[in-house]
């Protein structure tokens, strides 16, 4: 069993265990971060650290191969090596002490930012959610506390190795997200606040079943790249293809749109600054991005052009589910991301940045010029659907000359009526 109070904003948590020891810094014995490990019976671990997950980078995936072997070898009567097979836990704290007379161990939390679950996640949600299945043969998890240590990022990267995290996950801990977060918070799109459907860190909403359609962040990112003034100049045809092609790398660079600009250790206030002045710009591109792959069926309709024919349009396939990303809206028809990224980008060619504040702005509203170039936009990206990319999405989404030619459209339109 174990104990939980709660007092002046920290948690103590008070449970036994066995074979407790602890591991002083080798370069520095009296140093405050250090290192404890014990053993703990299963029923004895805290469920209660289920609300000290968010230093952990993912969420947990109980579905894998992996889960249910560790399920397998938590239940099996015969094994008495799980604390040896296993990898536990490793626990941040902000302080841990040892009763040597009741073999207690008391635990203080008091940051979710630094302290909780850093590491085996999954054996945690496995030892909690199979208690009561535990029964002849006691079983014992290694847990492993780390006392007073800051750097949690650089913690969960290192220890996170088995199955690996993707990048975006280290991110969202590390707060990279946080300028997107305050811009999509309270933002609808169509009636729907998207942000609820967003993914941040890996495996997240997996096990949601009142959220589907989810959005990944590095396609948000991938996204709003296209506006990024210090990424793509809006005046130079020097295309934003890899938004598309490479979310990666779309990450990556969105991660260093500061490093030519200001030194270290101002990046990340500079990258934040740069969203945040582009905050208005990229609420209209994600609401653009949905009227184009709700209208652009219709527009095509419009000029005779039979885009439920195509084969990509999934019309009156019911085995696909059409539904728009961002106002999660039912549709009748699919609009790959290949056609929609050029026809989006194209739209770039309307931004300006104010020299003096950094704000980017529009210098003729999208919309508006969506609703007189529509037509020409799309028939352009029909016509050279067959003839240049072979009636495939994904080749679309990567022709020069079919991102050169919508472009082009627009910045004409633009000297024309600005």
């Amino acid at each position: 069993m174990y104990n939980i109070i709660q007092e002046d904003g920290k948690v103590r948590m008070t449970f036994s265990v066995k074979s407790f020891k602890r591991f002083a810094n080798p370069y520095n014995e009296k140093a405050e971060a250090a290192k404890y490990q014990c053993f703990v019976n299963a029923k004895d671990i805290p469920e209660d650290l289920e609300d000290w997950m968010d230093v952990n980078p993912r969420e947990q995936n109980l579905g894998t191969d992996v889960s249910k072997s560790i399920t397998k070898s938590l239940l099996d009567k015969g094994n008495e090596n799980f604390h040896l097979l296993n990898r536990g836990l490793l626990i941040s704290v902000e302080k841990i002490t040892f009763n040597n007379k009741t073999d207690e161990a008391e635990i203080v939390l008091s940051d979710h930012e630094k302290h909780g679950i850093i590491d085996g996640g999954h054996t945690f949600k496995i030892v909690c959610q199979n208690k009561d299945k535990i029964e002849e043969t006691e079983k014992f998890v290694s847990i492993e506390f780390i006392e007073n240590f800051d750097i949690i990022e650089n913690l969960a990267e290192a220890r996170n190795t088995s199955v690996a995290v993707d990048d975006s996950s280290m991110e969202e801990l590390r707060g990279s997200f946080d300028c997107f977060k305050n811009i999509f918070e309270t933002h609808t799109i169509g009636g729907d606040n998207y942000f609820k459907r967003i993914r941040f860190k890996q495996n997240e909403h997996r096990y949601d079943e009142n959220i589907s359609n989810i959005i990944d962040i590095k396609e948000i990112i991938a996204i709003t790249n296209m506006f990024n003034p210090y990424l793509y100049c809006p005046s130079e045809a020097v295309h934003p293809i890899q938004s598309y092609s490479g979310k990666e790398v779309s990450l990556r660079r969105f991660l260093k749109v500061a490093d030519q600009i200001v030194p270290p250790a101002e990046r990340t206030n500079k990258r934040n600054e740069i969203i945040m002045n582009m905050s208005d710009v990229i609420k209209d591109v994600l609401a653009l991005w949905d009227t184009i792959e709700r209208e652009f069926p219709e527009v095509s309709k419009d000029i005779n052009r039979k885009y439920g024919s195509k084969k990509y349009s999934n019309y009156k396939n019911d085995a696909i589910t059409k539904i728009s990303l961002f106002s999660n809206k039912n549709l009748d028809y699919t609009v790959p991301k290949g056609i929609i990224y050029p026809c989006l980008g194209a739209f770039r060619a309307l931004i300006e940045q104010d020299k003096s504040t950094g704000k980017v702005s529009w210098s003729i509203n999208p919309f508006g010029v969506w609703k007189k170039l529509g037509s020409s936009l799309v028939n352009t990206i029909l016509d050279n659907s067959k003839t240049v990319a072979g009636d495939k999405p994904e080749i679309i989404g990567k022709s020069q000359i079919i991102w050169d030619s919508l472009y082009n459209q627009v910045l004409i339109y633009k000297l024309k009526n600005k």
